[in-house]
């Protein structure tokens, strides 16, 4: 910035200040500045401040009883919301989370998908069972449905290493295990999820507390007198102001 910006600059904050002085303090320049009028304007501030500081707490309070009220609410609507998705979850559990694949073979926590030529499709996990035989130049993979058809999965040992297609095999044996005891569980799971709805749904303690301490700062804030005193006060500053300058601040 140039030196005539800077000097302009410093001119507008010079001007910004003195109007605020001004605007605080009608009446002119002698009643603003002097330093004869120095107790006057302390007057007005004294007033103007205890004032504005009793406001300024009485606004906090209220607003973090506001607050208190809606994060209540807020949370309560979120307990309901993982309640109603947990049995959401329970009732129709899909595919369950992605674990691993194997070329044609895509694990997931619930179902094997599968995409050959003879078949595709969901395989439920608690409802088939799978084996594998390896030769030196391939591996292969035998899944029995619940139809209880089998289906071939064929990798060439070229292609695929055999360490991988066993593991595979493995994750697929401790995610049908993992699947069955989420079956069998399931119910009991379901309904214990309801009665979590249950709770979650008619519990609003938390709610019905943060109304109540809302209620109670509301009407302390409305028998406090401090702040009608306050305003008396400061309107009796506004007077002797007015009575010495003629001019009444704002």
């Amino acid at each position: 910035m140039h030196a005539w910006g800077w000097v302009l600059l410093l001119a507008l904050v010079v001007a910004a200040a003195v109007g605020r002085q001004l605007y605080l303090y009608p009446g002119g320049w002698k009643f603003a500045f002097a330093s004869e009028y120095g107790p006057a304007r302390r007057d007005l501030d004294r007033a103007r401040g205890a004032l504005r500081g009793l406001e300024r707490t009485a606004r906090k309070e209220l607003a973090g009883a506001r607050g208190a009220v809606d994060t209540a609410a807020t949370a309560h609507r979120r307990r309901v919301r993982d309640a109603e998705e947990r049995i959401a979850r329970l009732r129709d559990p899909g595919r369950g989370g992605y674990r691993d694949e194997l070329g044609a073979l895509s694990l997931y926590e619930y179902v094997l998908v599968v995409s050959t030529d003879d078949f595709s499709g969901d395989l439920p996990l608690h409802e088939i069972a799978v084996r594998s035989d390896h030769t030196r130049t391939a591996g292969h993979l035998y899944l029995v449905g619940p139809d209880g058809r089998q289906h071939l999965v064929t990798y060439a040992t070229a292609d695929i290493a055999e360490e991988h297609v066993r593991k595979f095999v493995v994750d697929v044996h401790n995610a049908i295990a993992a699947a069955k005891s989420f079956q069998r569980d399931r119910p009991a799971q379901l309904r214990q999820a309801k009665a979590d709805l249950h709770q979650a749904t008619n519990d609003t303690s938390e709610q019905e507390n943060a109304q109540l301490h809302l209620e109670e700062v509301t009407a302390r804030q409305s028998g406090d007198l401090r702040i009608p005193a306050a305003r008396q006060d400061l309107a009796a500053a506004h007077d002797r102001w007015q009575e010495l300058t003629g001019h009444r601040p704002y």
